[in-house]
């Protein structure tokens, strides 16, 4: 073995084994983040409850017995209570004869205890409406109801109490409208933290987006509220910037959209849940009840909630009201990510020199440059970063000292631009392209180690795989990736780039002209469509097995998953047995049969690195296949070394 290797080699190990410090933080941490909250849908525990001639309050202590752990619970809107029958148009015998202020007099009907809530609430909030109580029974106000009636008014305390009462806890769902006062949504929001602490806003915009989401991610904090970020249907407008500046005040959450529940009944939504919960990090189950497909009677959604809080328990979920993030979420300083960035430059290292066949004294100095590149990268940024945020605090600091004469022209808050977000949050750009080095470089070191010395590279490949694992899942740590915020970006070259660096090897030209046009078609194909396909590769599969009425066709099924791609990580000894066979192969002058072998190894490879990029399932779960697929695989590999080599 070449100096060079050795320190290609020695500097692999040197990041693998920094990572794991990092690793061990996070695996205790993930042994903690376990709880999960079952949250059912106001509307449709309401609607279930009259149509099955239950009263609500025996609805709600159903849903508590059946493992449910909140109720959602909407603002009022004047919309709402119209549509829900709470309110009607009803004009009094006496009407306003004076001329309104704005648009023109309503009047609506309702029970005296709600008119008179609804009067206080709008005349905090909207005085210039003139809002009235008529014969104690008849809301009278100025504007209209398209545009007032979109607007929050508070929640119902009634409802918040009886619901609490009955043994669930309360998820207030504030919601969004046109021009968002500032005021109008503090008061909101502290009015929900008198009933709640997870808050899952309403509809599809944030309150506050856009211009005022300082105010409400202020006004998130001074009431100590959790944000309930729904980061897989990403389909509220705001909501990022909530949760990159509340973290870790935030609960991933999700909720299956009619057009996700065609396919499913209960047991397959179950299974589903538990699913979201292991592989994409979910802890606040929002369910809604199947009110029509798959829906035999209205209180069939206890025994969905019944149902969901076993197999969640099952999987070793504890389904909880409490389902803060344990803290701090373990995150690799910046001495961890620097000597984690050492198995980069290793590997780096390592796929150029063998590729491109470098000769002794250039493979040294590039090995060295490597390492002293990877290495510093995190403090430059870091350095980069302090800069920038000192470079705002004292622009601001001059704004505020020559400026304060404009405020009373110019009293409307449009948050912050781009430039001050990117100052306050500084992107971290150091880990995305730390892991996008190790995804892409990691098979072709294994592959072209084993090509240039045989054993002794099969055995460094290893080191190599293992090494580049721990550094993925370390430099792919931290709050924002675990909340989502972050994610990894390899652009599809974490595959094309190990299966181009085996195609560049046939050796006849129009076979690798063929191969190479193939690859470069199906990359330009996935990027088109906006496919990661090992991310689609990575996760398992919601069901341990397939459900057909004909027993062949369940076997076909269960034999179809057991042998289908996914998930990526059992595809994890690949890399080891198809690395061995390739350089056993390669002994015996079998070119292609050796190439395709390198194929397979790389592919494996990458699949293995796939598994531990996704830092919201925990690595117990990644590990579990993963780690006894690549023993085994190396069990194959030694065992063809030792029976194949001359």
């Amino acid at each position: 073995m070449r100096l060079s290797q050795l320190l290609t080699l020695t500097t692999a190990v040197a990041g693998g084994a920094a990572a794991l410090r990092a690793l061990s933080r996070r695996r205790s941490w993930e042994a903690q983040n376990n709880r999960v909250a079952i949250c059912v849908d106001f509307d449709d525990a309401q609607a279930a409850a009259i149509r099955a001639g239950l009263p609500f309050a025996e609805m709600v202590t159903r849903l508590a017995q059946n493992g449910a752990t909140h109720l959602s619970l909407p603002e009022w809107t004047l919309n709402r209570l119209l549509a829900n029958g709470q309110l009607t148009p009803l004009a009094p015998q006496r009407p306003y004869t004076d001329p309104p202020p704005i648009g023109h007099w309503n009047y609506l009907h309702g029970d005296a205890a709600l008119v008179a809530q609804l009067a206080a609430e709008m005349r905090e909030r909207l005085p210039f409406t003139q809002t009235a109580v008529l014969d104690e029974t008849t809301l009278a106000f100025a504007g209209d109801i398209p545009t007032i009636g979109e607007l929050g008014l508070g929640f119902d305390r009634q409802m918040a109490d009886l619901i609490r009462e009955n043994g669930l806890d309360v998820a207030p769902r504030p919601v969004s409208y046109a021009w968002p006062d500032p005021d109008l949504l503090r008061r909101t929001l502290a009015q929900a933290a008198e009933i709640g602490r997870y808050v899952p806003f309403a509809g599809d915009m944030i309150l506050g987006h856009e211009m005022h989401l300082d105010a409400a991610v202020q006004a998130l904090a001074d009431h100590d509220l959790t944000f309930v970020y729904f980061a897989h249907s990403r389909h509220q407008k705001g909501d990022w910037f909530i949760a990159k500046r509340r973290a870790p005040h935030v609960v991933l959450g999700h909720r299956l959209s009619p057009a996700d529940m065609v396919p499913l009944d209960y047991h397959a939504a179950c299974h589903n849940w538990v699913w979201f919960a292991r592989e994409r990090g979910i802890r606040f189950c929002y369910v809604n009840f199947f009110r029509i497909l798959h829906a035999t009677a209205p209180l069939e959604g206890l025994d969905y909630v019944h149902h969901l809080k076993h197999a969640l328990e099952d999987a070793g979920f504890v389904v909880d009201r409490a389902v803060d993030l344990p803290a701090p979420i373990p995150a690799p300083d910046t001495a961890e990510l620097a000597l984690a960035g050492l198995a980069v430059a290793g590997v780096g290292a390592t796929a150029v020199t063998n590729t491109l066949n470098l000769p002794e004294k250039i493979a040294l100095p590039l090995t060295a440059a490597a390492a002293a590149g990877a290495f510093a990268l995190p403090y430059l940024e870091k350095s980069r970063n302090q800069a920038a945020a000192a470079r705002h605090n004292h622009s601001h600091e001059h704004e505020h000292h020559h400026h304060d004469h404009d405020h009373e022209h110019h009293c409307h808050d449009h948050s912050h631009d781009h430039t001050d977000l990117a100052a306050l949050y500084p992107p971290s750009y150091v880990p995305k392209l730390l892991a996008l080095g190790l995804t892409t470089l990691a098979p072709v070191a294994g592959i072209t180690a084993v090509q240039q010395t045989g054993f002794l590279g099969w055995l460094s490949s290893l080191v190599y795989q293992a090494a580049g694992s721990a550094a993925l899942a370390a430099v792919t740590s931290g709050p924002d990736y675990q909340l989502r915020i972050e994610e990894y970006k390899g652009f599809n070259l974490d595959w094309l780039a190990p299966l181009t660096a085996v195609a560049w090897q046939i050796p006849q030209k129009s076979v690798r002209a063929g191969a190479l046009a193939a690859l470069a078609g199906a990359w330009l194909l996935a990027r088109r469509q906006g496919i990661d396909v090992l991310g689609l590769l990575d996760p398992g599969y919601a069901e341990g097995h397939t459900h057909h009425i004909s027993a062949a066709m369940a076997a076909l099924g269960d034999a179809q998953m057991a042998l289908g791609p996914k998930p990526a990580r059992k595809w994890a000894g690949l890399a080891p047995a198809g690395w061995a066979a390739s350089g056993v192969l390669a002994g015996y002058g079998r070119i292609p049969e050796s190439l395709a072998a390198s194929a397979l190894g790389v592919g494996g490879s990458a699949l293995g690195l796939a598994s531990f990029r996704r830092p919201e399932r925990a690595l117990a779960e990644t590990m579990r296949l993963a780690g006894p697929s690549f023993a085994v695989g190396t069990a194959v590999g030694l065992l063809l070394w030792l029976v194949g080599r001359k």
